[in-house]
């Protein structure tokens, strides 16, 4: 247990510290990057990076057995859910100020919002679920550890009026979604896949790459046809696994 802490520990400080300078320090050269075609948006992938990092290195030194991994049991069925948004990015098109082909700025859009929640997911579920996964608790209690500490990562501390009811939502979703997670998980054993239902919240909420880019009615019908899809897809993914059961 003593060096699972320590595996953790170093995980999570390495999370924190990158959430720390592209989030809140955020240097100059970093708020100033621009790149040709489109591409600035991929500097938005260091924000979600510091989980993986953290993961990867631990794994690295340390080579904790892991039951999650990034395609799961099925790489099929992980590639299907990752083309969905992809697709439904690219032919809605993004609409932008660059003057960029919306089509073409959708595809990157989409890469880029992919890219970013497997970054996240390679932490806590790819990792960190996985710590905990081995220790005698409930559902629930792993949920309200990883869920807490996803949330201090977000770093965003401002209990001042209204912004401290929005902060406790936003714990609670975190736990919530922690505990939903794991569920699937339990079928997939895949990173990919929770990445897929992580990006509901991204198209719902905090991507700054289509706030303006994509008209609510879109965002609604991109977040409604993903969810069905996978909910239908992790349910195909369940009877597979029955079937090749012993």
């Amino acid at each position: 247990m003593n060096q699972k802490l320590l595996r953790i520990s170093i995980f999570y400080v390495i999370a924190l510290f990158g959430s720390y300078i592209f989030r809140i320090a955020k240097p100059d050269w970093f708020t100033n990057l621009t790149l040709p075609g489109g591409f600035t948006a991929f500097k938005y992938l260091a924000e979600g990076a510091g989980p993986a990092i953290g993961a990867l290195l631990v794994i690295m030194v340390f080579k904790p057995k892991l039951k999650i991994t990034f395609w799961g049991s099925s790489l099929k069925w992980s590639l299907i859910m990752l083309a969905i948004p992809m697709i439904l990015f690219t032919s809605m098109g993004v609409q932008n100020e660059l003057g960029l082909q919306p089509n073409y700025y959708g595809f990157l859009v989409g890469v880029v919002s992919m890219l970013y929640v497997i970054l996240e997911e390679l932490g806590w579920r790819g990792y960190f679920l996985n710590e905990l996964r081995g220790e005698k608790m409930s559902t629930w209690l792993r949920a309200a550890i990883i869920g807490t500490l996803w949330f201090a990562w977000h770093l965003n501390f401002n209990f001042e009026g209204e912004m401290l009811k929005q902060q406790l939502v936003f714990w609670a979703l975190m736990i919530f979604g922690s505990w939903g997670f794991e569920k699937i998980t339990d079928v997939t054993n895949s990173v990919v896949s929770v990445a897929c239902f992580h990006l509901l919240g991204s198209i719902l909420g905090y991507n700054i790459l289509i706030q303006n880019g994509l008209t609510e009615t879109q965002k609604m019908i991109l977040f409604g046809v993903c969810l069905v899809s996978w909910i239908v897809i992790v349910n195909l993914w369940k009877k597979e696994n029955l079937k090749t059961q012993p």
